[in-house]
C-alpha cells in the first residue's frame, strides 16, 4: 500500500496580475465618446493596429481629454494592487490608447521606465485576442521539460480581453497578444512611477 504524506505548496516568487471590472463606472459612457473620436496611427509595436503612442509626445491621453474621473479610479485600482502586493504609493506617468482589429497584433514588448503598468478595454468584442504573459523564468530553466502544462510550469499565460476590464500587471513582463480575429478592441494603457 502507498504511503501518503502530508505536503504544503509554496508558492514562491510570484507574479501577481490583478483584474477589476469597471463596466458600472459613471463616466464610462463619456469614455466611449472619448475613445470613439480619438485619431489613432500606426506604431512599430503594433502589427496592422494603430495607436496614439508617440515617442515625441508625453503620451498623458487621459490627462488631455476630460477623463480626470476614469484616471481617478484607474489610480484607486492601481493603488488597490499596491496594498496587496506591498509597494508604495504609485501615480500614472503616461497613457496612450490603441486600437486592434481583424487581423492586427501586438508585438512583444514590456514597459520600460515603469513599476505597474495597466491595460483597460473601454471597447472589446466577445472573442478578443487576450493578453499573453511569458513565462519570465523560462530563460532559467536548463534541462526540465513538462508532462503536463500547469499553471506552474506554463511558458505562456493568457488573461482574457473584456470589455470593462483593466488588468494591472508589473511593467517588466514580457508580454503581447497573438493575432486578433474581432473587429474592434481598443485597450487604453498606462504606465507608473513612484508618487514623489
Amino acid at each position: 500500500m502507498k504511503q501518503v504524506f502530508t505536503k504544503s505548496i509554496e508558492k514562491i516568487f510570484p507574479t501577481t496580475v490583478m483584474r477589476f471590472d469597471l463596466n458600472s463606472h459613471s463616466h464610462y459612457s463619456r469614455m466611449l465618446d472619448v475613445v470613439n473620436k480619438t485619431k489613432t496611427e500606426w506604431h512599430a509595436i503594433m502589427k496592422d493596429s494603430e495607436s496614439t503612442y508617440n515617442e515625441a509626445t508625453a503620451n498623458r491621453w487621459l490627462d488631455k481629454l476630460g477623463l480626470e474621473t476614469i484616471k481617478e479610479s484607474l489610480e484607486d485600482c492601481v493603488q488597490e494592487y499596491c496594498l496587496t502586493y506591498g509597494l508604495p504609493e504609485l501615480v500614472i506617468t503616461n497613457s496612450w490608447m490603441n486600437r486592434v482589429g481583424v487581423g492586427g497584433a501586438v508585438r512583444p514588448h514590456r514597459h520600460e521606465v515603469s513599476v505597474l503598468s495597466g491595460a483597460f478595454y473601454p471597447i472589446a468584442d466577445p472573442g478578443s485576442a487576450p493578453l499573453v504573459f511569458k513565462n519570465p523564468l523560462q530563460v532559467y530553466k536548463m534541462y526540465e521539460y513538462a508532462a503536463q502544462e500547469t499553471m506552474y510550469n506554463a511558458a505562456m499565460m493568457e488573461i482574457p480581453c473584456e470589455q470593462g476590464s483593466l488588468v494591472l500587471f508589473p511593467s517588466w513582463i514580457e508580454h503581447f497578444t497573438n493575432e486578433n480575429t474581432t473587429k474592434n478592441r481598443v485597450t487604453i494603457s498606462f504606465n507608473t512611477s513612484y508618487k514623489k
